[in-house]
């Protein structure tokens, strides 16, 4: 411990001498002793001075690199956020277009199920409500604060159910559409096979899905964006346009025998003459029942004859749609004129007997397209497909 006391003494002694320093002022020269312990004091002074700097200079540094890495942090979070910004702007903007598509396909399954005709049932529509989306925030350029990491599986929940609600309400619709096309194909074909088989021929099964222009239209234009419905949901809307084409035709065809109370004496095809009684084709059928009948306009048309027709006796011809033509003789009275508009229903003359005719009757034709059919085939069959 001596030992060591002596060594720091010399060590002082050594480096920290008694110094003289000559200060010249003003042509005069002061001396100034600097003792060992004022060097000793300046020298400890100095050294504290440079270790404060130098802490100081670190501690600086260190919090410089800190406010660096948060600003490169915060920088990074509000990347971030910019993408996840711009990945829901984008779901949103296809949820959009999603959304104007479906507005479209529901309003066009809408308009054909309070079109279709009465003798096909209607399917309920899904009136679900629109899908709820997130709204998108703006002024995206500015610095928002970065979301917070519980707050985006809420958010990207809320995108999900509204994409899954998208897709159901997609699924039904595409259910609904496939459904009425089924529905419309099933009953084009019955009504059909209906005509035909009632002895109609092919050119006016394929004549009466034909657009009419020539009747009273109209009316304020909705068109339908169609560029936003699928070509195949067009083609079954243009089906049941064609459908509706074809209940309209049955509507105007003579769907009734025009008498009240009657029956039938005399069928339609081949018979022996009841005046002679050799062989002879009937070309209608005859509706006997009491004198003076009421005789009915089967369907709307316009009266081509009135009056006296050979064997015929008290005759009228109208002339309906779609190339029908009605006949009707041996009337008591006639309640028409030639060039007469009638409607359906309405009373054209009363059952007699006059021209060739054994007893009160009344002789029934039918012709399509020039050519006899059977008027009672005819009724019966577009009763079925009523």
């Amino acid at each position: 411990m001596y030992a060591m006391l002596v060594k720091l003494k010399s060590f002082y002694r050594t480096f920290f001498p008694a110094r003289q320093l000559l200060i010249r002022q003003n042509g005069e020269v002061k001396h100034l002793i600097l003792a060992p312990w004022v060097q000793l004091t300046t020298l400890l002074v100095v050294l504290t001075a440079l270790v404060w700097l130098s802490v100081s200079t670190l501690q600086i540094i260190s919090q410089a690199d800190k406010m660096s890495q948060i600003e490169q942090t915060q920088l990074s979070k509000q990347q971030e956020w910019q993408k996840q910004y711009q990945q829901q702007q984008a779901i949103y903007t296809k949820q959009l277009e999603q959304l104007a598509v479906l507005e479209q396909k529901q309003a066009l399954l809408q308009s054909m199920i309070e079109s279709l005709p009465e003798s096909m049932n209607k399917p309920a529509l899904n009136n679900e409500a629109e899908p709820i989306l997130l709204p998108i925030q703006e002024n995206a350029d500015e610095f928002h604060a970065p979301l917070e990491d519980e707050q985006l599986p809420a958010q990207a929940k809320q995108y999900e159910s509204a994409s899954m609600r998208i897709t159901r309400l997609n699924k039904s619709y595409d259910y609904t559409f496939n459904f009425l096309d089924q529905q419309i194909k099933q009953r084009h074909e019955e009504i059909i096979a209906m005509l035909e088989g009632a002895g109609l021929d092919s050119a006016l099964a394929r004549s009466s899905v034909a657009e009419d222009t020539d009747t009273a239209q109209g009316g304020p234009l909705d068109l339908f964006d169609e560029s936003k419905i699928p070509s195949q949901f067009l083609a079954i809307a243009d089906k049941l346009l064609a459908l509706n084409n074809l209940e309209n035709l049955l509507s105007e065809l003579p769907q009734t025998l025009p008498a009240a109370d009657y029956y039938i004496s005399s069928s339609y095809g081949l018979r022996k003459d009841p005046m002679n009684g050799r062989r002879a084709f009937h070309k209608g059928v005859d509706l006997a029942g009491w004198h003076k009948t009421e005789i009915f306009a089967p369907a709307d048309g316009t009266v081509l004859r009135a009056g006296r027709n050979g064997g015929y006796g008290n005759f009228i011809e109208l002339q309906h749609k779609n190339g029908f033509v009605t006949r009707f003789g041996h009337l008591n009275k006639i309640k028409v004129k030639k060039g007469q508009t009638v409607t359906k229903d309405d009373v054209i003359g009363l059952m007699g007997s006059t021209g060739r005719s054994t007893s009160t009757h009344l002789h029934y034709e039918v012709l399509v397209n020039g050519k006899h059919v059977n008027p009672v085939k005819i009724t019966k069959a577009l009763s079925r497909v009523r």
